[in-house]
């Protein structure tokens, strides 16, 4: 006999913690996708069963509003592009804001994590929009002016004096010496 349990998940820095309200039990896990397991093993350790005999329906009510307007976007008769636009957004606000990592986001919105890393935005990127394929390069304009002279070094005088090698300090190994520039 398989019995049912809702496990409610909510987001703790890059950690989701899961209560599981039935049993009393709250535990935490870094993905998702461990979060259905250990929400098992929880309940069946907890109620004395085969951890196989529990079916766990992981909700996550904060994301409720999000996921929902990418499900009205994808309804039939929203419109043809409603919903590639709405999952972009939905992408973004998960990985960018929100700092769900591609996999969580893409089991949340039912994609691959490929589609998810496509439709959101690189990190570091000042490009809102998401990547649409090897754009057209526009044509190199004419310089009016000559390009900037780089300076160059200064050229070294017989009376300065060459920099020491460095030595190893006690809290560091000696191969990190090596101009890492510390």
């Amino acid at each position: 006999m398989t019995t049912g349990y809702e496990a409610r998940l909510h987001r703790i820095g890059r950690w989701w913690g899961v209560e599981i309200p039935a049993v009393a039990i709250h535990t935490q896990c870094r993905t998702l996708d461990e979060a259905e397991g250990m929400a098992r093993d929880a309940i069946a350790e907890a109620r004395g069963i085969q951890p196989a005999t529990v079916i766990v329906e992981l909700v996550v009510p904060e994301l409720g509003p999000l996921l929902n307007s990418v499900r009205e976007a994808r309804r039939p008769g929203a419109g043809p592009d409603a919903g590639q636009q709405a999952l972009a957004v939905a992408c973004r606000t998960l990985v960018e804001d929100l700092r769900v990592s591609q996999s969580d986001a893409g089991r949340l919105l039912g994609l691959p994590h490929q589609e998810v890393s496509r439709l959101s935005t690189p990190r570091g990127s000042a490009d809102p929009r998401p990547w649409r394929g090897p754009q057209p390069i526009p044509s190199a304009p004419t310089p009016s002016a000559p390009a900037p002279v780089l300076p160059v070094d200064p050229p070294v005088s017989p009376t300065t004096r060459p920099t020491p090698p460095r030595q190893a300090s006690p809290s560091r190994p000696a191969w990190a010496i090596a101009e890492d520039g510390a």
